[in-house]
């Protein structure tokens, strides 16, 4: 590898002074043979393919195409076809894992050690991300003290408290409907469901005379419908299979299935007793066990579901009714849980998504100049706020969003031109390096949409009347109030550093948590159709059964002292 001293000497002042490093990383890619063109393939995980991604590239892509001289696709990893590939050498250039799968890559030397390539990485190694980076080689790097990955979404010191403009987690809710009943307060789970029930009263199908439910499961995440709807209900951050959750409040672990002597509710006995509740109150969909994500969508986009827990299934509903009406209160929004999903303070990034450049790929060294892109100020601000002209500065250099973008997003009938622009393209944003709240060199943020001037401007007709009626000024300050108030909280006292210091979990204890995932996922039709208290309870204590006989308290007792030993020492970092 050939670099100039100078790219080094700018990347090492740049990193020195605290400073977002695009430049550095401009000058490291300017300076390096960019001469060929070469294909660079992304996989991962739950990740979606760029083959099925409507106007892709889109001009985010497009400007990293160019700046490389590469051809960008993403390619849809599950655990068997990731591990076939790995054995077979053949991997695309950059891998997103989850836990699970970092010990096998390390011992299979499957990923470079990016340390050996910080003179064309001053992103990845800016100060900033420091905690970051030691988090990565202390904990995941199986004892070799050197850094193999990356997360995304880091949140830096000092970056205050945004709920953007509208919730994505929550009580979610078709206003027109909700707006008919007398807009119910919603403090809890029942309160939802007898909201439910009232809007499906007026609107028992749609227009098209398609059956109305309040909502569904999806089926393709494992546990996750049932244990994240109860992580909102109850004030927990969900580990990655939901087996064990964290209380949001005092960073403890609780068991999550196998809830012997917890008291009150975990979230997967939450959600599926709110799940049991719509099944009784006939607000379940009844292909709820055999639904998938894309089959949620279509679901909504028809507007056969009432309500929710997550914005990211709904579709394109809300679009295609402001297409139909530009001032329709036809659209889905988000009311607040008890725990707001906002306010993390990710100082060690997302939780679960680690990325590293594959030891198989044939363009190492431009593979990992484009995972270091990903991590800049530059492509953050691209994915989150638009490439540059989508939004401008003034002429005190302040960045913001051109009156254009923010119509081209409210505006149903340009939603082909808001794909196209590429901002907020799910993908592209979960491999993100800087988290929406920090500042960029510019002063601005990195997310424009968050910036105080910006949050009533981006708003849509519904979500107006939204605001007008409920006597707010976005729609986040319905949670707002109630975490000043005490009657929520959201995740700014969470520290999920402490999942990102556990240990490798032993093969055992493995295969003890992966049967009792299956067992409970076997258990969730009888438990869901209960048709009584006491049907329910005897589902349960049957489960509970099963688990402790699979090893559950074997498990229990290896995660509480893991856990123990990694909040003590994480704690001790983030002092």
């Amino acid at each position: 590898m050939k670099m100039k001293k100078v790219v080094a000497m700018v990347s090492a002042l740049a990193m020195a002074a605290g400073l977002c490093t695009s430049a550095a990383a401009d000058e490291a890619a300017t300076d390096s043979d960019l001469s060929e063109h070469v294909e660079i393939t992304i996989g991962g995980i739950n990740m979606g393919s760029s083959d099925t991604k409507e106007g892709w590239p889109n001009e985010v892509v497009q400007k990293l195409e160019d700046k490389f001289n590469v051809t960008l696709s993403l390619k849809t990893y599950d655990n068997e076809s990731l591990n076939l590939d790995l054995s077979g050498g053949n991997t695309t250039d950059i891998v997103q894992v989850n836990d699970a799968n970092i010990e096998g890559v390390v011992k299979g030397k499957h990923a470079v050690n990016l340390e050996d390539y910080k003179d064309i990485a001053p992103n990845i190694f800016s100060d900033n991300m420091n905690f970051r980076n030691e988090l990565m080689k202390t904990y995941k790097s199986n004892g070799d003290d050197v850094q193999y990955f990356v997360t995304p979404r880091v949140t830096f010191d000092g970056a205050e408290a945004n709920y953007g403009t509208v919730l994505n987690n929550g009580y979610i809710v078709r206003w027109d409907l909700y707006k008919e009943i007398g807009c119910p307060e919603i403090n809890n789970d029942d309160d939802y469901i007898e909201a439910l029930k009232k809007m499906k009263e007026i609107y028992p199908e749609t227009e098209d005379g398609l059956p109305v439910y309040a909502m569904s499961a999806y089926n393709d995440s494992h546990l996750h419908a049932y244990f994240y709807k109860g992580c909102l209900a109850e004030g927990y951050i969900n580990l990655e299979g939901g087996i064990y959750v964290q209380n949001v409040t005092t960073n403890e672990l609780v068991p999550d299935l196998y809830d012997e002597g917890v008291e009150g509710d975990t979230p997967f006995w939450s959600g599926i007793k709110f799940y049991n509740k719509l099944y009784r109150e006939g607000l379940l969909d009844p292909d709820c066990f055999i639904t998938k994500s894309e089959d949620l969508k279509e679901k909504y986009n028809k507007g056969q579901y009432l309500g929710g827990s997550v914005n990211w299934y709904y579709g394109t509903y809300n679009e295609n009714q402001r297409t139909a009406d530009p001032e329709t209160l036809k659209e889905y929004v988000t009311l607040p849980s008890y725990l707001g999903w906002g306010n993390e303070k990710n100082l060690g990034g997302w939780f679960g998504k680690y990325f590293f450049v594959s030891s198989h790929s044939e363009n190492v060294e431009r593979a990992v100049m484009i995972l270091d892109y990903l991590q800049s100020e530059e492509f953050s601000r691209d994915i989150d706020s638009g490439v540059e002209g989508r939004w401008t500065t003034d002429d005190s250099g302040k960045p913001s969003l051109t009156a254009d973008t923010v119509a081209m997003k409210t505006d149903g009938s340009r939603l082909d031109e808001w794909k196209a622009s590429g901002i907020g393209e799910g993908d592209l944003s979960s491999m993100c390096g800087l988290d929406y709240y920090n500042v960029a060199s510019d002063g601005g943020l990195i997310d424009l949409w968050y910036d105080e001037d910006m949050l009533d401007d981006s708003m849509t007709y519904a979500e107006k009347d939204m605001c007008s009626t409920l006597g707010i000024d976005i729609p986040s300050d319905t949670l707002k109030k109630r975490v000043e108030a005490g009657t929520s909280i959201d995740l700014g006292t969470g520290i999920n550093a402490i999942q990102m210091g556990l240990p490798t979990t032993p093969k055992n204890i493995v295969r003890i948590d992966s049967n009792c995932e299956e067992i409970t996922m076997s258990a969730i039709p009888s438990l869901v159709q209960a048709a009584s208290d006491e049907e329910f309870e005897a589902a349960k204590a049957d489960l509970i059964a099963q688990l402790k006989d699979a090893g559950a308290e074997e498990s229990v007792e290896w995660w509480s002292n893991a856990w123990a030993e990694a909040k003590t020492t994480i704690e001790g970092m983030t002092k």
